[in-house]
C-alpha cells in the first residue's frame, strides 16, 4: 500500500542510507568487514530499530510472512536500497556463500518495488534473459536454491539491477533463511553487523 512504502522509504531515512558495500574478510570477532564494491553502486540502509516499529513496516512484514509461510525469525532485516541516475547493481546470487551457518543459506529473495521508474533499473535474471520493470508497490518473489536440495544454489537466479537513466529507484528486500536467522545473529554467529 502507499502507507507501506512511505514508512519503508521513512525508515530507510531514519536509520540512514549509506554507500552499498560487499562482505571482505572476516575478522578476529568473526564479522565480516566492509568493502566498497565495484559492482555495487547504490546506497543501502538496515531496517532495524525504529524503522521496524513503524506501521507500515510491520503491516509489510506481516504479509511476506502470510505469502511465504515462512515466520519472521528466517528474515535478515529488511535491506532498503536507492539507486539514482547511472546507478546499478552487476550480476551477483543472493544465496549465502556456504550454508554451514545455523540460519543455512539465503533460501527467497523478497523484493519490494516502492517507487517508479521512468526509465531503466529493471531487475534483470542473466540467465533466464528476464527482465522485471520497477512498479511502485508490486513485490518480486525468486528462490535462492534448489527446490529438490535447498543446500545448493538455483544457478539460474543470477540477476542484477540495471542502470536507472532516468528517474530514482527504491526498493526493499527481504533475504529469507532456511532456518532461524535471528537467534544466531544476536549471538554473532552470522557474520552480519547487526
Amino acid at each position: 500500500t502507499d502507507s507501506e512504502v512511505a514508512d519503508l522509504i521513512r525508515g530507510g531515512e531514519i536509520e540512514g542510507f549509506e554507500r552499498s558495500t560487499d562482505q571482505g574478510k572476516v575478522n578476529e570477532v568473526g564479522e565480516m568487514e566492509k568493502v566498497v564494491s565495484r559492482t555495487r553502486t547504490s546506497s543501502n540502509a538496515w531496517c532495524m530499530h525504529q524503522c521496524e516499529r513503524l506501521p507500515g513496516v510491520r503491516s509489510a512484514t506481516k504479509k511476506v510472512e502470510e505469502i511465504t509461510g515462512i515466520p519472521y525469525v528466517n528474515y535478515e532485516s529488511f535491506q532498503l536500497l536507492k539507486y539514482d541516475a547511472n546507478q546499478f547493481y552487476r550480476s551477483h546470487h543472493d544465496s549465502s556463500s556456504t550454508d554451514d551457518t545455523p540460519a543455512g543459506h539465503r533460501i527467497l529473495t523478497f523484493f519490494l518495488y516502492l517507487t517508479d521508474v521512468e526509465e531503466g533499473g529493471e531487475t534483470y535474471f542473466n540467465r533466464l534473459d528476464l527482465a522485471v520493470k520497477p512498479k511502485k508497490g508490486k513485490a518480486l518473489v525468486w528462490p535462492s536454491v534448489r527446490d529438490d536440495n535447498p543446500h545448493y544454489w538455483d544457478s539460474r537466479m543470477f540477476h542484477e539491477a540495471k542502470d536507472v537513466i532516468k528517474g530514482k529507484k527504491m526498493a526493499a528486500n527481504f533475504w529469507i533463511h532456511l532456518n532461524d536467522y535471528h537467534t544466531p545473529n544476536d549471538w554473532g554467529c552470522t557474520g552480519s553487523f547487526s
